[in-house]
């Protein structure tokens, strides 16, 4: 699903796609979590980065799965105010699955995104 996430849209900026491991014992809510960050940080390089190149990484381990989307746009500095309504669903969508979000960026130096999911999460009161 990611491959087609990427040829999505323009043909700016140039996407890679790289996916490691197994997404067996990863339930729909991780899956559907790190796809979701997937399409967002996507959306974000393309409508607002400026970038001419984007790279989606994904790492599936036994513990948990790694999710990186890094560009090489104009970058922005993370500091709330930036945030828009995209990002804060997917915080939230990540945070119920037990998983965390870091972003790294500054005017000039691109934006790297960074999701971990940790692998048979379950959230509490569901089974």
């Amino acid at each position: 699903m990611l491959t087609g996430l990427a040829r999505d849209g323009e043909a700016r900026p140039h996407v890679t796609v790289q996916v490691d491991g197994t997404e067996d014992g990863y339930g729909p809510a991780e899956l559907t979590a790190l796809y979701r960050a997937a399409q967002e940080g996507l959306t974000n390089a393309r409508r607002h980065a400026q970038a001419s190149r984007v790279t989606v990484a994904v790492v599936l381990t036994a513990d948990a799965a790694r999710l990186v989307v890094s560009d090489d746009g104009h970058g922005f500095i993370p500091d709330g105010a930036a945030t828009g309504f995209g990002l804060i669903g997917m915080r939230e969508r990540v945070r119920l699955v037990g998983g965390s979000v870091h972003i790294d960026s500054g005017p000039g130096q691109g934006t790297r995104l960074t999701v971990t999911v940790p692998r048979g999460h379950r959230e509490e009161g569901v089974t």
